[in-house]
């Protein structure tokens, strides 16, 4: 038997499958970026639900806003046109709207007494809450009143029947306006704007801009004295009234107690006794006897307040002596830029023992600086005793029938007079009656009503300047003359002082009689009745006339201030005024 015997051979290594390393890293790194993904997109999700939530937060606060702009409006639309306004809105009560998608709400409440209805004159806040979804806006703004200029007075030149502009130069910022015609003749230079219902003449005379028919509706100044809303009438209202009298006028008599009825009042004697006698006498009762005189010895009476420079006086009187001798009356005049007064003598007269001598004479005063003294004296040849009467000092130019207004500062710092009382805010009241008021070579700084006159004229040159903002300068119930010069309104020639401490120009007094200023009559001038202008005074306007306005001045400028729209004077302006929002005041509130 045989036996079977297996060899070993070589050992054989098995291949065996395995997963790698790396395999698994790759899956873990796909699934991490799958979440980062998926973590994205949900947050993108939420930050677009969030935004969306953000916007319609922003609209609904937008919208908001804008509900709240609107109820500023609507209480706006409701003062405009709603003239009982103040009776729809109660203080601090809203009033509320809905719209479509929100609302807003509206409470006006008055600062000033809280209580809308009782003033028209009063401001008012108004507070608007606006309502759109959940989201509400606050605003509050301020209204405060604001008067409206006339229409009409919003013209340099206004009449309701005719302005004629003939053969003039008028140069001017603002409009003409004339309800029925304005014409132009003998080949004027109109350099303004033109509005009427009807222009005549040559059109090369209008230089600027013309418009002509149809009607134009304007509130107009109320010219009706005897109503509650004349134009003059605040202004009287608060005045001080200067009594016609207390102005002077031609023929009045300078010298008091010129005839010595009663006493030797208002003279004085230097080196010598006055005494009444009603035995020697030129006329009346008695007269008034010089004796026991010195050396340089003369009866004297003062007259400073009656002097104007460069103005003739006429003066006469009677002289009885009682030895024949040369008498000669002297006017001496003390200005504060000299030393020694400047005399004014009249002739010498030989006037004869026992008889009764009349000396009168012309003579032109002046002095240097502003006048500190003016007296009358009697100069005489001896120490020996004599008599004089009926004496008369008289403005040669001023005319009976006529009131002067001349040569002095009136104002809210000077009132020179009757009883002198100034007046603070410069208004003063004057009648007249059926005498002419002639103002000139003075500087007013007020405003002047007259109450009558037959005319107010205006000649010279005159500074004047309103003391109130925006206040006229004239308002006159009587035809007005403008009849200045464009010749400044110079101290050295009127011989005072226009600028004294009282009444500064400009912010500026001084003591002096040297200083000059532009004739110039700022403010409104206002008459009843017709107006002339052939003055070359610089005017602001606005020129009110109740009738017709005639133009004839060859150089005439009307600078015509745009502040009296915005701040009108009173009696210029309707009783009641309008709202007007204060657009700085709008803002958020919590």
């Amino acid at each position: 038997m045989s036996s079977f015997q297996t060899t070993p051979g070589p050992l054989k290594r098995t291949k065996c499958n395995r997963l790698s390393p790396r395999s698994g890293t790759i899956y873990i790194m796909a699934m991490g970026t799958s979440l980062i993904v998926v973590c994205l997109a949900i947050a993108g999700l939420q930050a677009v639900r969030l935004q969306r939530r953000i916007n319609d937060e922003s609209s609904q606060s937008a919208n908001a806003e804008k509900l709240a702009q609107a109820g500023i409006e609507f209480a706006q639309h409701r003062i405009l046109t709603d003239a009982n306004w103040r009776s729809f809105f109660t203080h601090g009560v809203p009033v509320t709207r809905n719209t479509t998608g929100g609302s807003f709400s509206v409470t006006l409440t008055d600062p000033k007494d809280g209580v809308i209805a009782n003033q028209s004159t009063d401001p008012a806040v108004v507070t608007c809450t606006g309502t759109f979804g959940s989201a509400s806006q606050k605003l509050t703004a301020y209204l405060e009143p604001q008067n409206q200029l006339f229409a009409s007075c919003r013209s340099a030149l206004y009449a309701p029947t005719s302005i004629a502009f003939n053969g003039c130069t008028i140069t001017s910022n603002q409009w003409a306006y004339c309800d029925n015609q304005i014409s132009n003749t003998a080949n004027p230079d109109v350099n303004m704007n033109c509005l009427a219902s009807n222009l005549i003449g040559n059109p090369n005379g209008f230089k600027q801009r013309k418009v002509q028919g149809g009607v134009w509706p304007m509130d107009k100044l109320d010219l009706v004295t005897s109503s509650g809303t004349y134009v003059g009438k605040y202004y009287i209202d608060n005045s001080v009234v200067i009594n016609a009298i207390d102005l002077p006028t031609g023929g009045t008599e300078m010298i008091k107690n010129g005839h010595f009825d009663t006493n030797t009042a208002n003279w004085s004697g230097v080196n010598c006794t006055l005494s009444r006698d009603t035995v020697q006498k030129r006329a009346g009762v008695a007269s008034c006897r010089v004796s026991a005189q010195g050396f340089l010895s003369t009866p004297v009476q003062d007259i400073t307040e009656h002097m104007i420079k460069g103005r003739r006086y006429n003066v006469s009187l009677w002289i009885r002596t009682t030895e024949d001798q040369d008498i000669s009356p002297i006017i001496a005049l003390q200005g504060s830029g000299s030393v020694l007064p400047v005399m004014k003598s009249g002739p010498v007269v030989v006037a004869l023992s026992g008889e009764w001598t009349q000396i009168s004479f012309n003579t032109d005063v002046t002095w240097t600086g502003t006048l500190t003294k003016a007296e009358f004296m009697i100069s005489s040849e001896r120490n020996s005793e004599y008599h004089f009467d009926s004496v008369s000092i008289m403005d040669a130019e001023r005319q009976p029938g006529t009131r002067y207004i001349e040569n002095v500062v009136l104002g809210s710092g000077n009132n020179p007079y009757g009883m002198k009382t100034v007046s603070s805010n410069g208004i003063y009241s004057i009648n007249a009656g059926t005498e002419k008021l002639l103002i000139r070579d003075c500087r007013i700084n007020g405003t002047l009503v007259m109450q009558s006159a037959n005319k107010v004229e205006l000649r010279s040159a005159l500074l004047w300047e309103p003391s109130g903002r925006n206040f006229p300068a004239l308002i006159a119930n009587a035809p007005i003359d403008d009849l200045t010069t464009k010749t400044a309104l110079s101290e050295v020639t009127i011989g005072i002082n226009t600028n004294p401490a009282s009444t500064p120009y400009q912010g500026v007094s001084d003591t002096d009689a040297t200083d000059s200023q532009s004739s110039q009559i700022m403010g409104a001038i206002v008459s009843t009745g017709n107006i002339l202008l052939d003055g070359v005074s610089t005017l602001s306007g606005p020129v009110y006339s109740g009738s017709t306005i005639s133009v004839t001045s060859d150089n005439l400028n009307i600078d015509f201030q745009s502040d009296m729209i915005l701040n009108p004077p009173p009696g210029f302006f309707a009783a009641t005024p309008k709202m007007r929002l204060i657009t700085s005041s709008v803002q958020t509130v919590p």
